[in-house]
C-alpha cells in the first residue's frame, strides 16, 4: 500500500464510485435460466450510502458486466452515476469525473481486483475490500477490514464522512 495522510485524501472527497462484483457483492453471482441473475447486496451498504446522501454527496457503480440486479439496486439507493459493461474503467471514471467537473482529489473509488487498478490514476483515494486481490491491496491507497459484499462500502462511507467531520452529525439525526 501506498503512503499518503488518509484523513488528509478523504476530506476532499465529493464522489463515491465502486465496482460492483467483490465490493457492492461478495463476488458471487448465480445464474438461472436465460438472462436471470441473483446478486446478495449488503444491507449496511445500503445505509452507509443513504448516509452518503444525506451529506449531500453523489456516489455510483462502474462495472464490467452488466446485469438488471445491479439496475435495480441502483436504482432503489438513488445513484447518480451508474454504468455498466464499463470494460475501460479509467476511461469511464474520467469521464464521470469530467462531466461533473471534479478534480482527481475529490473522487473515491473502491475496487477488488485487477480490473480495477487502472482507476487509481483518475480517483485521488483507492480503497479495496479486506478480501481483494493480493495485487490490489498492495497498490491501494488503504485496505478497509471489511470483505467486500459485507459492508466495505458502508465501511469506506463512514472512514470518509468521519474525515469530513460528518458522520457524528448525521448518526445523531438517528438517536433524536
Amino acid at each position: 500500500m501506498s503512503p499518503i495522510d488518509l484523513n488528509g485524501a478523504c476530506r476532499p472527497i465529493k464522489l463515491l464510485l465502486f465496482d460492483c462484483d467483490g465490493v457492492l457483492t461478495d463476488g458471487g453471482i448465480v445464474l438461472g435460466n436465460g438472462r436471470f441473475e441473483l446478486k446478495a447486496f449488503s444491507t449496511r451498504d445500503g445505509m452507509g450510502i443513504a448516509l452518503w446522501h444525506r451529506a449531500g454527496l453523489a456516489c455510483g457503480v462502474v462495472t464490467a458486466r452488466f446485469s438488471e440486479a445491479v439496475a435495480r439496486r441502483a436504482q432503489e439507493l438513488k445513484f447518480e452515476e451508474v454504468h455498466q459493461s464499463a470494460h475501460d474503467k479509467r476511461a469511464t471514471v474520467r469521464a464521470i469525473r469530467d462531466g461533473r467537473g471534479l478534480r482527481r482529489e475529490e473522487v473515491a473509488f473502491v475496487g477488488d481486483d485487477l480490473i480495477d487498478l487502472p482507476v487509481r490514476h483518475e480517483a485521488g483515494l483507492f480503497l479495496c475490500p479486506g478480501d481483494a486481490h493480493p495485487t490490489v491491496i498492495a497498490h491501494a491507497d488503504h485496505r478497509l477490514q471489511t470483505p467486500g459484499g459485507h459492508g466495505a462500502v458502508r465501511e469506506a462511507v463512514d472512514l470518509i464522512l468521519s474525515a469530513q467531520n460528518r458522520l457524528d452529525d448525521l448518526i445523531a439525526t438517528y438517536l433524536d
